[in-house]
């Protein structure tokens, strides 16, 4: 009989052997300054392909969003400028794409005081904005903005009280296209679902959790929307019965995907590409202790924050680890016919 935890074990195995060839990258630290404050730096979120890099700061107890436009100059690498939701009062902020003409998705709170309403937003490389509320909804939140403006993001509606939980009903997947709103769901019922990425195809990248009506996962995946078709290339993430899981962070107008994997051994954790089908493993330098994916640009890089030992905590006889930024470029070099990284 087959157990549950030997399909585990099985699936583990296959994806895997699935992800035995690797690809190189060369990667570059990326500490970007924060304007008045020495002491912190912001850690990238995304890269367009101007290499214009998004991030996200607190300052003056404020969540606000931050752009770091390269300059070409070894003692000054970018020009940071940060923003807050524009026209929105004591508004958190938080972006999460760029895409190349500088138009920024996020989201951001109406007030500091409860309740305050969430809602996306676009804003445009001129400081101009436009606010994104879905319909009928609770809040919304943007995550994606391809090169012709379209977004995608998450709404979610009033909580109910009279048949299931919350992840059961309320979280769904919307597309916004010049004014436009257009719901998503992933077509099975007590389906969360939401949405990260949109490319100039009209792909988009989601994640779906189908769940118990207590809100007990089911089955967490992941999913390409491809104008109508759904695309399940990706192996499920089984963290919720203890197994390995996977998690994908952005794709581009070439319908690549980089995303993670973790909650596994050696042999699974770490940095994937998707390309045309096919999952790559992405070499990481040996001193790196960990590192994740956030977003990726038209070109092929992706950024993310990484950490490295640097000491040992002589109370606790434990690691001492620094965060940094990176920004990953493909590489082609080559060695005895192998691509190897650098």
């Amino acid at each position: 009989m087959k157990t549950l935890l030997s399909t585990i074990i099985g699936l583990f195995i296959s994806f895997t052997i699935g992800f035995a060839e690797s690809i190189p990258y060369e990667f570059t630290t990326i500490d970007i300054p924060i304007l008045g404050d020495s002491n912190q730096i912001a850690f990238p979120e995304d890269i367009n392909d101007q290499e214009v890099i998004l991030s996200n700061v607190r300052v003056n107890n404020l969540s606000e969003a931050l752009i770091a436009t390269p300059l070409k100059s070894k003692n000054k690498p970018f020009r940071s400028d940060t923003f807050s939701c524009t026209g929105v009062p004591f508004a958190d902020t938080n972006a999460f794409s760029i895409n190349a003409k500088g138009q920024i998705a996020g989201y951001c709170t109406d007030s500091p005081s409860e309740p305050a309403k969430q809602f996306g937003f676009i804003r445009n490389r001129n400081g101009k904005h436009i606010l994104l509320d879905f319909p009928g909804a609770d809040g919304t939140a943007a995550f994606g903005i391809n090169d012709r403006g379209e977004v995608v993001g998450q709404f979610y509606g009033a909580l109910r009280n009279d048949d299931g939980g919350a992840l059961s009903y309320r979280f769904h997947c919307f597309v916004w296209d010049r004014g436009e709103y257009k719901q998503l769901d992933f077509p099975r019922d007590n389906t969360y679902v939401n949405c990260s990425s949109i490319n100039n195809r009209g792909q988009v990248l989601g994640e779906y959790l189908t769940v118990t009506l207590d809100n007990e996962t089911l089955e967490h995946g992941w999913f390409i929307y491809d104008n109508g078709n759904f695309i399940l290339d990706f192996p499920l993430s089984l963290e919720h019965v203890g197994g390995p899981a996977i998690s994908l962070a952005d794709m581009n107008n070439r319908g690549q995907i980089v995303g993670q994997r973790s909650n596994g051994d050696s042999d699974w954790n770490g940095l994937l590409l998707y390309d045309d089908g096919k999952f790559y493993d992405i070499e990481l330098p040996p001193e790196f202790a960990y590192a994740d994916v956030r977003g990726m640009n038209n070109k092929g890089q992706f950024v993310g924050i990484y950490s490295v030992q640097v000491g040992i905590d002589p109370f606790y006889n434990s690691p001492i680890y620094e965060y940094h930024g990176y920004v990953a470029k493909p590489s082609t070099l080559k060695r005895s016919g192998q691509l190897v990284a650098r």
